[in-house]
């Protein structure tokens, strides 16, 4: 089980393109793997190198569809260039819930469902958005050792 922390969170400028699949981990990703591709093909059309590690954002739950944001960490004054087929946002500063996934990405729905009994344990409220960054690559980590990052925003 992972540790689960209440904590600030600073925010942090991404570039991202928005999409949306099915539950079923390999449709999450292939969709998530075309998305990626598409930021860092852009980032690299126009000269931005990345500052820090991709990430996806959520900011609703559906059981039946995924929407999300895929994207990469860029600094403050690439986020405000103009790119074409990418948008830019941040990740919202303040209260948030954080933990470390270790594993392979399809098992964290498990972590997940823990979260929400630690959350309810704790009479804690979250809000949108949900950001899971992505620490290791996995065409260099095996998939036991990859960490994902999870940040919920809170009440």
């Amino acid at each position: 089980m992972p540790d689960y922390t209440v904590t600030e969170a600073e925010p942090r400028p991404y570039l991202y393109v928005e999409g949306s699949c099915g539950t079923d981990p390999s449709e999450i990703s292939a969709a998530m793997g075309e998305a990626f591709g598409a930021v860092m093909a852009a980032m690299q059309r126009d000269g931005i190198a990345p500052a820090g590690p991709p990430l996806a954002v959520y900011h609703d739950y559906d059981p039946a569809q995924m929407r999300f944001r895929a994207g990469v960490f860029v600094s403050e004054s690439d986020a405000a260039r103009t790119v074409a087929g990418v948008k830019a946002d941040r990740t919202p500063g303040g209260k948030a819930l954080h933990f470390v996934h270790v594993g392979p990405y399809a098992t964290l729905r498990d972590d997940y469902d823990e979260m929400m009994r630690w959350i309810d344990l704790r009479g804690l409220t979250l809000s949108a958005p949900t950001w899971e960054v992505y620490v290791d690559d996995p065409a260099a980590v095996p998939e036991a050792e990859l960490r994902t990052e999870v940040w919920s925003a809170l009440n």
